[in-house]
């Protein structure tokens, strides 16, 4: 955790060719998988996560790589759906850092500058590695950042592509209207893609995915696979039923968002079906059901020990990672759905490099109450500023952590606690001060 936290101060420095090298000198353990590559905006981690355990209810050995993690670093490499172990974490972490240094040597001594890749292509590097050594004959490989330029992209090779809905975020690096956004995020499709309906610009930029070679657009093949509408038949706190091409499936994750993610990953699956792998309908139903994913409108009624939290009776807790003005809309109408009339007690933590002010403005509003805490992040901002931020639209306080502040959000007068701003708040969920 040193090592890779020392060189994550680096920062963000977007590329492929220093990744694809890596792979190489890995032995390119990335042909061969069979991958599924998912890019967008808001949704990946919901979509990966049901491939996954479709994938696994269908019998397969399944490796998903998604970022950020929840709770614990191991959770951006699970196998079976399981996190790697500490110990397999070090030993892959140990084999790829030693490629580096030799590599780096060898350049240096012979004039050639240095070999840096960052804390990010260090993690991809373990994934197709670990993913390859453990024998997963199907993986799950969530996009970072972007998609063009994202390291995930250096992959040799995919059996599918899928982008999730796209919204506005990380304009600094992926442009400033949906249109551009949405012609990074296909820069990934390497043959088919699945998505969801979205507006004429956007579709546009799906179905003709580009790459820069030589300066210049060379417009790629697609075929691009529109999910079709996923139907609600009936929803409370335990979950969701809903029809899917004339078929009824249940899902415990909440919210109308979350019907538009699975339905994605039904068409995926199907598409999936179609190129060989082998995925019936009755998989998909298992997995689909079967699917849990953390700290996306996570609704909790029960004290939970690994929280070392006392949830009252009658009270609710609802874990969110909307970080986003796009994640923000939809926790909203999640909120209104499922907490209409009630007196919600909003802690929010995020990082300053988001559209904080975007987020607040639609999520504050729904609040009796705000606590403003310090997200465990060298990106958070203050929480005196996030206060400054939630002041406009409900009275708030700050909290000396993120424990206490749930702890005494719940003590309050309110029937739910919200605690939502940025997916890096919930590591540190569990953790008394």
């Amino acid at each position: 955790m040193n090592y890779i936290r020392n060189i994550e101060r680096a920062g963000i420095d977007l590329g492929l060719e220093r990744m694809r090298e890596l792979l190489d000198l890995l032995g390119a353990p990335d042909r061969g998988l069979k991958c599924v590559h998912v890019a967008g905006t808001n949704g990946k981690g919901s979509v990966c996560a049901y491939l996954t355990s479709i994938l696994k209810a269908a019998g397969y050995k399944v490796g998903t790589y998604n970022s950020p993690s929840v709770f614990s670093y191991n959770e951006r490499w699970l196998i079976g759906g399981a996190p790697l172990s500490d110990e397999d974490v070090a030993k892959y972490m140990s084999i790829v850092a030693e490629v580096i240094e030799r590599e780096n040597f060898t350049r240096q001594a012979a004039g050639k500058g240095s070999f840096t890749p960052t804390a990010f292509e260090i993690e991809t590097a373990i994934a197709f590695y670990a993913f390859g050594a453990e024998g997963c004959d199907a993986c799950v490989i969530e996009t970072g950042l972007g998609g063009r330029w994202d390291a995930t992209n250096a992959m040799d090779g995919k059996l599918l592509s899928v982008i999730t809905p796209i919204g506005l975020d990380h304009t600094a690096y992926l442009g400033d209207t949906l249109e551009k956004i949405a012609a990074e995020k296909a820069a990934i499709t390497d043959g088919t893609c699945v998505t969801a309906a979205a507006n004429e610009e956007v579709m546009r930029e799906l179905a003709r995915p580009f790459r820069i070679v030589d300066g210049v657009k060379k417009y790629m093949p697609c075929k691009l696979i529109v999910a079709s509408d996923s139907k609600p038949v009936s929803s409370d706190l335990s979950g969701q039923t809903f029809e899917y091409d004339g078929k009824r499936y249940f899902i415990k994750m909440l919210g109308d968002h979350q019907l538009i993610n699975a339905g994605i990953a039904i068409c995926a699956s199907k598409a999936l079906a179609e190129k060989g792998l082998d995925i019936d309908d009755e998989s998909i139903r298992k997995g689909l059901a079967e699917t849990e994913w953390h700290a996306r409108f996570e609704v909790i009624q029960s004290a939970q020990n690994r929280f070392n939290l006392h949830i009252p009776t009658g009270k609710t807790l609802v874990l969110d990672g909307a970080h986003n003005p796009h994640g923000a809309l939809t926790l909203k109408a999640s909120m209104q759905k499922y907490f209409p009339g009630k007196r919600v007690h909003l802690v929010m933590g995020a990082l300053k490099d988001k559209d904080v002010e975007g987020v607040a403005r639609l999520i504050a509003p729904l609040c009796a109450r705000a606590t403003a805490v310090t997200a465990p992040s060298p990106r958070a901002m203050d929480a005196e500023q996030l206060k400054d931020i939630l002041s406009k639209y409900v009275p708030c306080g700050i909290g000396r952590g993120i424990n206490s502040a749930v702890r005494g959000a719940l003590a309050g007068d309110c029937d739910a606690v919200l605690l939502a701003g940025s997916l890096t708040l919930f590591e540190k969920l569990g953790e008394t001060i």
